[in-house]
């Protein structure tokens, strides 16, 4: 399970019981790893991968496995439906790989089976599903205030996807995006579970690598130490950014006390983000790193603001060039 680190960091600088700082959630639009051409339209998923034993519901095995071509493909689909990229979606989910799972590798799409395809499925683009590779591995982690390790099954789970195009003899892309899932020891899935389950994550770590997707992120901002910081808090409760950066720039301007500036900037910093005005938003920071102190509350929470404002910075110019094909609209 994924754990709120922003959550966890304010815990472990003592802010949990502290009113003068709130947390904000909201989903924020990411980019995609890799950029489809603007041109491409209609894509379809197919499922290119050997087929394999049904898995056991009375074992759980640890070691290698290989996921479910027919699961994962119709996952895949319907991540990429759900995003509403693409004006259409097809899946052919039918095995095109009738060989049996071996150490063989990954079998290639020949080129004169992408173009039938393609001209078949009225598509631009194959996403040709062409293995999922579990592995099960127990480990013992240490926790914080646990007096002896805790064993757990980690499962690292790699999907492989070959992207075609029938006008290229080889594949545009190959992506094999590697990621993990973590079970309690005597909680671990059996085999057919596991193959289900790791079908939808797969399809979700795959769709990320091709369309842009919400993630869900939190930031922290100073709320306690004056009126205008409390009715600025309202302001932002009720969604008027504009009325808490009004406040916040007011006190910026007109109060003398280093702290309370570096709050001010750094919720204006904030506001700017939430406003979509990423350059305005380091401007903040930058003034509000002038006057923090080294160690400070205030040092801690520009720290982790810079980084999540670095990060979304880093994504933006690919975010925009992903959603030129929507007239670049931008959700903020």
């Amino acid at each position: 399970m994924k754990i709120r680190i922003l959550v966890v960091l304010l815990a472990a600088w003592g802010f949990v019981s502290c009113v003068s700082v709130q947390t904000i959630s909201f989903d924020q639009l990411c980019p995609a790893k890799f950029s489809m051409p603007e041109q491409v339209k209609n894509v379809a998923v197919v499922n290119n991968m050997p087929s394999i034993p049904e898995a056991k519901s009375n074992l759980a095995t640890l070691g290698n496995l290989d996921g479910d071509g027919k699961q994962t493909a119709e996952a895949f689909a319907n991540a990429l439906a759900d995003s509403k990229y693409f004006n259409q979606v097809v899946i052919c989910d039918s095995a095109l790989n009738e060989e049996q799972v071996s150490d063989a590798g990954i079998r290639s799409l020949p080129h004169e089976d992408v173009i039938r395809l393609a001209q078949d499925l009225g598509v631009d683009v194959l996403f040709s599903l062409d293995r999922v590779f579990l592995q099960n591995e127990k480990k013992n982690i240490i926790y914080p205030g646990l007096m002896e390790p805790w064993p757990v099954v980690v499962t690292r789970v790699t999907p492989v996807v070959s992207i075609y195009s029938p006008t290229r003899e080889r594949p545009l892309q190959v992506i094999a995006p590697m990621d993990s899932l973590e079970w309690d020891l005597d909680r671990m899935p059996s085999d057919k579970e596991l193959v289900k389950y790791t079908a939808a994550f797969s399809a979700e770590v795959l769709a990320h690598q091709v369309v842009p997707y919400w993630e869900h992120t939190e930031r922290a901002y100073f709320t306690g130490g004056c009126v205008e910081m409390r009715d600025a808090a309202v302001y932002v409760k009720e969604g008027d950014w504009e009325g808490a950066k009004a406040l916040w720039l007011s006190l910026y301007e007109h109060r003398k006390s280093g702290k309370v500036k570096a709050r001010a900037a750094l919720n204006l910093a904030l506001a700017s983000e939430m406003t979509g005005d990423l350059d305005a938003a380091r401007k903040w920071l930058d003034e509000a790193g002038k006057r923090v102190e080294p160690g400070s509350d205030e040092d801690r929470i520009y720290k982790y603001l810079a980084l999540k404002l670095e990060e979304r910075r880093a994504g933006f110019p690919h975010l925009q060039i992903q959603m030129r094909r929507f007239g670049n609209n931008l959700p903020e």
